[in-house]
């Protein structure tokens, strides 16, 4: 049998290094404290939600340095949704937002003038 500090060493190592690859970033400074972390690993994002009109959903993306990967209107793909949680993030993909369940938000292209 394995000296119970060995155990528990290997057991403090493997939560450090669970949570060092998936677990959620330290918010950064750009980061506004409303917006919340969605998403898994390198694929999730900081999200803050704002009002919607039925499948147009205001949104500000971050990515876990903080660096501001979309921001405006984004029209739903997919399943109608009464309200976007963080949790059902998948990731964020060439300015799409992936949603668990398949649908996504795209951005939506200004009114023409």
């Amino acid at each position: 049998m394995a000296p119970r500090s060995n155990i528990l060493l290997t057991t403090s190592i493997s939560g450090a290094l669970l949570t060092g690859c998936g677990g959620v970033p330290a918010r950064p400074p750009s980061v506004p404290p409303e917006a919340s972390w969605g998403g898994q690993g390198k694929d999730g994002v900081f999200l803050r939600v704002g009002p919607h009109e039925g499948t147009l959903w205001q949104l500000e993306v971050w990515d876990r340095k903080g660096r501001l990967l979309g921001t405006g209107n984004f029209r739903l793909r997919g399943f109608a949704k009464a309200q976007i949680v963080p949790e059902e993030v998948l990731a964020w993909e060439h300015g799409t937002l992936h949603l668990k369940d398949g649908t996504w938000l795209v951005p939506e292209a200004p009114a023409p003038k």
